[in-house]
């Protein structure tokens, strides 16, 4: 099945994470990460990159154990500003430590554009921490980011030093306790910075008090020496006519001279009280509809979380999930190494195997391999082909000696086995468990004898165990038994089909081992539908006498067996269908 893009730039980094010892898990439900495992939640592929993008950066380089306690008691102000200092730090190292990243975080910013673009301004700290973000981003080469800034306008100059400073800093910080302390500092320049601006517009304001007051006083002196004037002029009533004509014109030019000095200086005073008032706090000399600049913001308060994983999750719950709302959430991982567990109990593992089981189920698949893989008279041959021929040719005829050679097989196989608490322990032929680790055993090595072949084992009930990695060439032949009580056979399949999408083989199986019902059969289907679409294709194997209806996988070929004898023919059916 061919792999877009996004899901080839999702399996190369996931393979790189795990031979680094990370486990990978897709599932439903939001992405995390717990220092040894990464979760990625399910949905399209770009968002699926950018959490996992996100989630290992943190799990690289953020020190959870150092700040843990830090993050539940501290304020929400200072949680988000070490949040978005560590994010630009962790983001810088992992775009160091994986080159090829860097067209993975530009497509990946797109969704945090269009998470930033949509958002409305809320004149509190957070609208100054999504800005350091934007430069933190920019500053790391990711100029995907650019279109997000046009929204930041009220950034006077003086508040953009400071945000690209602290965003430098947390490039070059050596860890997550030295972001915490550059988070706390930058509140306090915050803080200081805003004071400042604010003592300036009260000193500003009083200045223009005393400016306006002095211009009041002045207005009141010419007005009454105009009254005075005026009653001396009543007074000497005898003046000659040319004189008082004079008089009158002289009264009337001052009287429109003032009115318009005045009515100028009115106008001049009020435009440039106007420009002071609308430039203050913002560079682009307009005041934005959803924010009062700088000045206005309340640096104690936050409203969001801003951790860029939740934001990404916020965005991804967002989107139509229609297609992902069935898949099960992450089932939980046996914290122990197949050899802690051998060393701790040595008694518990698998049975021997049958020979004659294995033989026969060894020869099943070489029989498979050859209808499938062979070249007949030169020509590739696919779908079904003369049964008789070919083993005749396999067993030695000269008749088919056209039958030229194999060609290596492209194929990955995931064996996937039941240890919930009906299976019981494997102690004797009267417990399931018995049949099915003879039967995963069986299958397994048979496989992985066949070259280009890998194959992968593991338990699963409430928790999943991985015994055999795809890495692992050969199974080893002692593996310990543990009973891991309920049947969380959807999350299982997520977790085994994790793996399966991230080998490049053309062909991808699964084999699930189980005596029957799940815990919610609901989970089965859901997990079938996205393994479906990813291309792997689910082979359950059911032990014992069970009604199909219940399990989950009524719409699939079912092999049913009672005992590991039945393995060897039920097997060849299967795969002569499906691979």
């Amino acid at each position: 099945m061919k792999r877009n893009t996004e899901q080839a730039s999702f399996s190369m980094l996931s393979n790189a994470l795990t031979r680094k010892g990370v486990n990978v898990t897709i599932a439903g439900g939001s992405s995390y990460t717990n220092g040894k495992r990464i979760v990625i939640g399910v949905g399209p592929w770009d968002q699926m990159v950018c959490s996992l993008l996100h989630e290992s950066a943190h799990l690289n380089h953020t020190n959870f154990s150092a700040i843990g306690n830090v993050m539940q008691q501290t304020s929400t102000a200072l949680k988000n500003a070490i949040n978005v200092l560590e994010d630009i730090r962790i983001d810088l190292r992992n775009i160091r430590e994986f080159p090829g990243a860097i067209q993975s975080y530009q497509s990946s910013r797109r969704i945090l554009v269009d998470i930033i673009t949509k958002r409305e301004f809320t004149n509190c700290l957070d609208d100054i921490l999504y800005y350091v973000l934007l430069v933190g981003n920019l500053e790391n080469g990711i100029t995907a980011i650019k279109p997000a800034l046009a929204g930041f306008d009220w950034v006077t100059l003086e508040l953009d030093k400071l945000c690209l400073k602290y965003a430098q800093l947390a490039q070059t910080a050596k860890d997550t306790l030295e972001v915490r302390e550059l988070a706390e500092n930058l509140l306090l320049e915050l803080a200081a910075m805003q004071q400042a601006n604010q003592q300036e517009a009260e000193a500003e304001g009083e200045a223009e008090g005393e400016a306006e007051g002095e211009a009041e006083g002045d207005a009141e002196g010419d007005a009454e020496g105009d009254a005075e004037g005026d009653a001396e002029g009543d007074a000497e009533g005898d003046a000659e006519g040319d004189a008082e004509g004079d008089a009158e014109g002289d009264a009337e030019g001052d009287a429109e001279g003032d009115a318009e000095g005045d009515a100028e200086g009115d106008a001049e005073g009020d435009a440039e009280g106007d420009a002071e008032g609308k430039s203050n706090g913002n560079t682009s000399g307009k005041a934005l509809s959803n924010s009062k600049g700088f000045n206005e913001i309340d640096l104690e308060q936050s409203f969001e979380d801003l951790d860029v994983g939740k934001l990404l999750e916020a965005h991804r719950y967002q989107q139509d999930m229609s297609n992902y709302s069935r898949v099960p959430e992450p089932i939980k991982v046996v914290p122990y190494t197949v050899q802690e567990l051998l060393r701790g109990n040595p008694s518990n593992v698998f049975p021997a195997a049958n020979l004659q089981v294995n033989g026969a189920v060894a020869n099943a698949v070489k029989v498979m391999f050859r209808q499938r893989n062979m070249k007949l008279s030169g020509v590739t041959q696919f779908g079904e082909l003369d049964e008789d021929r070919l083993v005749d040719a396999f067993l030695g005829n000269p008749g088919a000696k056209n039958i030229r050679r194999d060609i290596a097989a492209n194929l990955s196989v995931g064996v996937l086995l039941d240890a919930s608490g009906s299976m019981g322990y494997p102690w004797d032929d009267t417990h399931r468990s018995y049949v099915a680790t003879k039967a995963a055993m069986a299958m397994t090595q048979a496989l992985e004898k066949q070259s280009g072949v890998l194959t992968s084992l593991s338990l699963f009930g409430d928790f999943y165990l991985e015994l055999k990695g795809f890495a692992l060439k050969k199974t080893p032949s002692v593996l310990p038994y543990v009973e891991l009580g309920g049947t969380s056979t959807g999350s299982a399949m997520m977790e085994m089909g994790s793996k399966l999408i991230l080998q490049s083989s053309q062909k991808k199986v699964m084999f699930v081992i189980t005596d029957g019902q799940p815990d919610v059969p609901q989970e089965v289907v859901g997990s079938l539908d996205w393994l479906a679409q990813h291309g792997v294709v689910v082979l359950p194997v059911i032990i014992g006498q069970v009604d199909v209806r219940f399990t989950g996988f009524k719409d699939l070929k079912v092999a049913c067996i009672d005992h590991v004898n039945e393995l060897p023919k039920q097997l060849m059916q299967l795969l002569k269908q499906h691979i």
